[in-house]
């Protein structure tokens, strides 16, 4: 049925421990590096947070590696309540040839050797500058001060380079390219104004070429109609110059694009008491803008992460059940999660392949597909 979600069933699964941050799979699909946090409470008066890079083989549970990567200590309020102080997400990645694990952890690159996980280099990132405003609150002037983030970090399925998208505010990205090999900045550019910051860790994306990349800039926040203007737009490396763009009619969320130039777009819409039921998985040529083809969900819509196989032939996306509750008190209607599963669709034909089982604890920000899918 053309018009129905990939069958479901009970896919096999492989635990990593430690409640990764991140997680990616090398190109020969035999090893998972991982990035995760530990929080080490020995002392009373302090509390240190750790980031460490595990690689396992993680279909005979066996870990290959490890690395700590930073130590930070924190010192106890009065009230005794501790906070992470790294706010940003944390990032692992492969290299298109397997040989490299980047890892992005607070402000630095983070460049290992695979193998035993020696690390060749640290690259500290430079970033956007942070932005100041004073304000007026009860008669007291004060001062605000907005800094940047990182959002999106993904590597060249061509060469050994990084990219980072920046976001400060709502409004404001700019993408940055690093070479592994020496550490230098390649190239950077402003992204075009819009809600980037609402692209849940993702929404940039290599094309498979690796002399564009592309970037979902949606034209409206969350729970608004997505307007007219172009929202997604793909960006010659390493000028920044923009060689295309084009309109999905979605409030955008994460994208992918595959090797014969057709761009996959899912949405990042809040389903309301009457509208976003059911958004669709939209496909789309780059050069033209035309839009190909629409994939359907389980019900309830294709939403937040897309991730398309490196040689083009399949993609996934989140496809998790949600229903609307009725706050009245408030007298709001949020979307709640019902389950949590992905599917995944053959590219040559726009079949279905399978919906995985319900995946509780499944993050739609954390999905991402093997090289050859």
């Amino acid at each position: 049925m053309i018009n129905a979600a990939p069958p479901q069933h009970a896919l096999k699964t492989y635990p990593l421990p430690n409640s990764p941050n991140s997680v990616d799979i090398s190109p020969d699909e035999k090893l998972a590096a991982t990035e995760y946090t530990v929080e080490d409470e020995s002392a009373s008066d302090s509390k240190s947070f750790v980031d460490f890079v595990q690689v396992w083989n993680f279909k005979e549970g066996k870990l290959a590696g490890q690395l700590q990567l930073q130590r930070v200590e924190v010192q106890a309020p009065t009230w005794k309540n501790f906070h992470d102080p790294i706010s940003e997400p944390r990032f692992v990645r492969f290299s298109a040839d397997g040989s490299l694990i980047a890892a992005y952890v607070d402000r630095v690159l983070h460049v290992l050797r695979t193998k035993d996980l020696i690390e060749l280099r640290s690259i500290k990132l430079n970033g956007p500058s942070s932005t100041t405003s004073t304000f007026k609150y009860k008669g007291v002037v004060r001062t605000a001060v907005t800094a940047p983030r990182v959002r999106a970090f993904e590597l060249s399925p061509k060469s050994d380079v990084a990219a980072v998208l920046w976001v400060r505010g709502m409004l404001y990205g700019r993408m940055e390219l690093y070479d592994l090999s020496s550490g230098k900045q390649l190239g950077a550019w402003d992204a075009p104004q819009g809600f980037v910051e609402f692209d849940r860790d993702r929404g940039m994306a290599w094309h498979p070429n690796g002399d564009l990349i592309l970037l979902a800039v949606p034209n409206e926040t969350p729970c608004l109609s997505p307007g007219d203007a172009p929202d997604v737009f793909a960006f010659g490396v390493p000028s920044g110059t923009i060689r295309a763009e084009l309109k999905t009619g979605l409030l955008v969320g994460d994208i992918a694009v595959t090797p014969d130039n057709r761009v996959l777009a899912v949405d990042n819409d809040c389903m309301t008491v009457f509208k976003d039921h059911d958004p669709k998985l939209k496909v789309f040529d780059l050069n033209t803008g035309k839009h190909l083809h629409d994939l359907h969900g389980r019900g309830t819509g294709v939403r937040y992460t897309i991730s398309v196989a490196r040689n083009g032939e399949r993609v996934l996306a989140y496809t998790g059940k949600l229903k609307i509750k009725f706050d009245w008190g408030d007298f709001v209607a949020n979307d709640v999660r019902v389950d949590a599963t992905f599917s995944v669709w053959n590219l040559k034909d726009y079949s279905g392949v399978v919906s995985s089982q319900d995946l509780q604890g499944l993050s739609p920000s954390g999905l991402r597909i093997s090289q050859s899918g």
